[in-house]
């Protein structure tokens, strides 16, 4: 006879890879696997019958099951998640090439609401997106509650296809935009020359980061301060922040933790630093994740002073966890411990010093760089 748990397996994943398995784990067939004796799963598999017998919604078992596991994984935090086959299908097939975007990063913040961060130059900025609008609607779809992954996935699409965004603004004013999908190459690094001295602004960490920040560097005078602008940075690869950090301190230098279950990682400096200039980091309440890493790499090792606004508060890594299904766990796996051993998720890094606000709204307060650039000189007293 079949076990309720064997039953609902078979009844989640027909002729699948995991009601095989159950069948490989059965002794001749006729043993239950061992977990199917666990009081805890036969609850869910009761509390799942009931549901099904009672509930005025019509979710079949496995509607209900992926409910469950994504109502489960965003109650753990902010940035676990679920995404069916079907999402993550689409979520894998824009990040493996013959996509296009528009120009535009989206962060989910501590309200729930997607902000828009668009590139310069990208077709959201030339359509008129601004730092900080809230996107709510893509094409017909609300975007609340939808997972960022997800959401992602909407607005990009084939080169030349139009996708519409719905934008509100901090005025509460609400804008629908008609954007044409292009391909990009967007520069991670920009040599901002707005001020007394070059700032090199950094929208997100990848793979060439690193590279081209050495390359910028070699390109200033020696001895002038490097302003490193992390505004609306929300983060990108760990591992390249680690190395873009790396090149301003010295070789053995701490530059974060990564505590697992099974193991705490230790990330450092392994070769001397390439540059030794003054250093000031520009940071906001959308710095996050890659981009904390790095502030707090070369702030407690007295490598640079920084100014502007709390960080946001993302000191937790993920992974990417493949179902038999298709579907896929997004899972906090770690968290980033600064060298100091501050633990900072959800709290933030405070900066240094904070400059007097000039008001407006956030793409207001983005362009006017006169306070950040007055704090930054009374810092390096000049």
């Amino acid at each position: 006879m079949l076990t309720p748990m064997l039953v609902l397996a078979i009844a989640l994943w027909p002729g699948g890879s995991f009601a095989a398995m159950l069948s490989a784990q059965s002794n001749g067939g006729g043993a239950s696997p061992a977990w199917a004796g666990n009081d805890d799963m036969l609850l869910f598999y009761e509390a799942l019958v009931r549901i099904q017998e009672q509930s005025i919604q019509e979710d079949g078992p496995r509607e209900i099951v992926r409910k469950a596991i994504r109502g489960y994984l965003r109650q753990v935090d902010d940035f676990s998640d679920y995404l069916s086959p079907e999402e993550y299908a689409s979520w894998r097939g824009v990040r493996q090439g013959g996509y296009a975007g528009v120009g535009m990063d989206i962060f989910t913040d501590r309200a729930g609401r997607m902000i828009c961060l668009p590139y310069p130059d990208g077709p959201a900025a030339q359509a008129g997106i601004r730092y900080g609008d809230e996107l709510t609607f893509v094409g017909r779809e609300a975007v609340q509650g939808v997972s960022v992954r997800v959401v992602g996935s909407w607005v990009r699409g084939r080169v030349g296809e139009s996708v519409s965004l719905v934008v509100r603004r901090e005025d509460g004013s609400v804008q629908s935009l008609s954007l044409a999908r292009r391909e990009m190459k967007l520069n991670e690094l920009v040599v901002e020359r707005d001020g007394p001295f070059p700032r090199l602004r950094i929208y997100s960490f990848g793979p060439e980061t690193a590279g081209r920040l050495r390359q910028a560097l070699a390109g200033l005078p020696a001895g002038t301060p490097r302003i490193i602008d992390l505004r609306g940075n929300t983060g990108g690869d760990l591992y390249a922040a680690i190395d873009a950090a790396a090149l301003f301190l010295p070789a053995g230098a701490a530059i974060v933790d990564v505590r697992t279950r099974k193991e705490t990682k230790h990330f450092a400096a392994r070769e001397p630093a390439a540059d030794r200039s003054p250093v000031v980091i520009w940071q906001d309440g959308l710095t996050a994740s890659a981009a904390e890493v790095f502030v707090a790499a070369l702030v407690e090792n007295g490598r640079a002073a920084s100014v502007g606004r709390t960080t946001y508060g993302k000191g937790v890594t993920q992974t990417v966890i493949e179902l038999s299904d298709g579907s896929a766990l997004f899972v906090t796996n770690g968290a980033l411990r600064t060298p100091k051993g501050q633990y900072y998720h959800r709290h933030g890094l405070k900066p240094g010093r904070e400059p007097a606000s000039s008001g407006g709204s956030a793409e207001g307060v983005l362009a006017d760089t006169v306070p950040l650039w007055n704090a930054t000189l009374e810092m390096l007293g000049k």
